[in-house]
């Protein structure tokens, strides 16, 4: 762990000056990074960009204002409307103006090179046609099939909006159509929602963090794979070696276990099943032979723990021999793959870190409660910090804002309500787990979460010290 109290950086020091201190009051401010416990000394005050939010010129935001300037003056039969519904194998194309008029009827083109230069040569006919001044291309963002083809129109360039895939749904349900779908239908609720200037621009991640999200992306899943793996490696055992393995406390309180120390964390127990995992053969073992099976594999074993397994294994009722031997080899097969996944794991969490030196997250390494692998997985995940201007825009990205129900005097402002889930999923279980460990290092997160837990359920209390945490972490700002 590096001394936090060594971390020099550089923060607009009258934003801070503004605010009040970050202990008193509802807690809902951090007034100064070196007040929150992430860091243990006041910062330089050489001034940087700050990260405040500015006052709203436009009902929907500085997104509306943006699309409200750029079709200024333009009249609506001039604004011509790309309306896109992705699919794996082909795409479904209908173009129309800002009036709803259509002016090329649906069609569908394939993912190949042909596909684009037949979408590119209607475009531009359409444009011609109608002399459109101001050209909107919008899709859905389905699972990774819209990255490809959202690149090439961008790099034409012709900026590209992502609709929102829940936002279709419920443009469908405006128009009374519930239980219709079809293509053609989708299409137009794209087209309809994109010439209100919904969506969000198509920014995708480049350089360094292009590769830090698609390993940071394979790593997960290798994750999800290693468990799964033990899992099953778990199950294996549960036939061969009842007993073996005990999991939970009220069960390890009843039942003593071989090893206090938790299976995966054993190293005895990781040796035990790769040198003879069949109980029969253990409790007919002599202490010398256990002791010499180990040392053949290369691990090491004592007298005492030799003793000790084997005294174990002759209070266990057997299984059938048949069933210990066809599980003895599947286990074998598990074991090594699970050492391959754990290899291909490690490999990618290196190149992750290497990564990570290279951009301005590597400061969030100094915090009390982050790891290396912590902070490279939510550096992926938000990307390059300059797409934002506070910290905010980062949290609501990542879909963990309450939901709203508010009317009249009834102002709740989310509170029963679920999180909105309407965001970034990486972003998201990337926040989760970052405050999880923080809680345990940072003394006032672990103070905030705990008070919060006195009156609200565990997950509520999480992602409001998940929200604190982001914005004080923003606060502290980067190296110079």
């Amino acid at each position: 762990m590096v001394d936090t109290t060594a971390i020099t950086t550089t923060v607009h020091y009258s934003l801070y000056a503004r605010r009040p201190d970050p202990l008193g009051g509802s807690g809902r401010r951090t007034g100064y990074p070196f007040r929150s416990g992430l860091v243990d000394q006041a910062p330089d005050q050489e001034e940087v960009l700050t990260m405040s939010r500015k006052k709203r010129t436009h009902l929907r935001g500085k997104r509306g204002q943006a699309f409200a300037d750029k079709i200024r003056g333009v009249p609506l039969d001039g604004i011509l409307c790309v309306s896109i519904d992705i699919h794996k194998y082909f795409h479904v194309v209908m173009m129309h103006n800002a009036l709803g008029e259509i002016v090329t009827p649906t069609f569908e083109i394939d993912i190949f090179q042909t596909g684009f230069e037949q979408l590119c040569r209607a475009v531009d006919e359409a444009i011609a046609q109608t002399e459109a001044r101001v050209v909107l291309t919008g899709m859905e963002p389905t699972s990774h099939y819209f990255e490809n083809l959202a690149r090439h129109l961008r790099n034409r360039p012709q900026p590209v909006t992502l609709i929102n895939s829940f936002a279709v749904k419920e443009n469908r349900s405006q128009q009374m159509m519930h239980h219709e779908k079809d293509d053609e239908i989708d299409t137009a609720a794209i087209g309809d929602l994109l010439r209100r200037g919904e969506g969000t621009p198509f920014n995708p991640a480049q350089g360094v963090y292009l590769e830090m999200q698609h390993l940071d992306r394979v790593r997960l899943s290798k994750v999800k794979i290693r468990t799964m793996l033990k899992n099953q490696v778990i199950g294996h055992l549960d036939r061969i070696f009842p007993g073996l393995v005990i999991m939970g406390e009220t069960a390890k309180a009843r039942y003593e276990p071989l090893f206090a120390t938790d299976f995966w964390s054993c190293q005895t127990m990781q040796h035990l099943i790769r040198v003879c995992p069949d109980p029969r053969q253990l409790a007919a073992m002599s202490v010398p032979d256990l002791i010499a099976a180990f040392h053949d594999h290369g691990y090491a074993m004592g007298p005492k723990t030799a003793r000790k397994i084997t005294a174990y294994a002759q209070k266990v009722l057997p299984p059938d021999p048949e069933l210990i031997a066809i599980r003895c080899e599947l286990l074998a097969h598990d074991l090594a793959l699970l050492d391959d996944v754990q290899r291909h794991i490690t490999k990618l969490e290196e190149r992750l870190c290497a990564l990570l030196a290279l951009t301005p997250y590597q400061f969030w390494v100094r915090l009390k409660g982050l790891s290396a692998v912590q902070v490279a997985s939510l550096a992926a995940a938000i990307g390059d910090p300059t797409h934002y201007e506070y910290a905010g825009q980062v949290f609501r990205r990542s879909g963990l804002v309450s939901g709203r129900n508010d009317s009249g005097t009834r102002k709740r402002k989310g509170k029963g309500k679920h999180v909105t889930k309407t965001g970034d999923v990486y972003l998201r279980r990337s926040l989760i787990g970052a405050v999880a460990t923080l809680i345990l290092h940072q003394p006032i997160l672990y103070r905030y979460y705990t008070e919060l837990k006195l009156s609200k359920p565990a997950g509520v209390a999480r992602v409001a010290t998940a929200r604190r945490a982001i914005g004080t972490t923003c606060r502290v700002g980067y190296p110079a």
